[in-house]
């Protein structure tokens, strides 16, 4: 097994997950869990988040591209894509993305379906004139203070 892992490690990471599943396993070390309740390990984790990574910036292209939300997610996908397509060792990867391949393939999953909801809520779109409302923390504290006193309709 040693012996597969080193040759795991040798071949560049897109052509170790490519081979067959277990290639990247073995390149990760035989990864049993994650370490995380509810969220359990993908043999293929590198290349399910390449795929989901690659599918949101398809779906980001529903959001102006002068909305910053568009900007933002645009960024923070291609950086991770580019992680993801390196050659480092998938250790190496999370490493660099500070957190699990498989807590990413959760995330990248989580913004697929948030996309399609802000293109309909439009935040970026703001009235000419609108105005915000600032509350302190205080204020709102009474407020709550306000709403739990008054009784309640029976």
């Amino acid at each position: 097994m040693a012996l597969l892992r080193q040759i795991a490690k040798a071949l560049p990471s897109q052509l170790r997950s490519r081979l067959n599943p277990c290639a990247a396993v073995c390149s990760r070390g035989v990864k049993t869990h994650t370490g995380i309740a509810g969220l359990d390990v993908d043999p293929n984790a590198r290349e399910t988040l390449r795929t989901n990574l690659e599918q949101a910036l398809v779906a980001i292209k529903v959001i102006p591209e002068e909305a910053e939300y568009r900007k933002n997610v645009e960024a923070t996908i291609k950086h991770k894509l580019q992680v993801v397509n390196s050659d480092v060792t998938d250790e190496e990867a999370e490493d660099q993305l500070d957190a699990q391949l498989e807590q990413y393939i959760k995330f990248i999953n989580d913004e697929l379906t948030l996309i399609p909801k802000m293109a309909v809520w439009a935040p970026w779109d703001v009235p000419a004139g609108h105005k915000v409302e600032v509350i302190e923390e205080q204020e709102v504290e009474t407020k709550q203070q306000n709403a739990t006193q008054t009784p309640g309709k029976k």
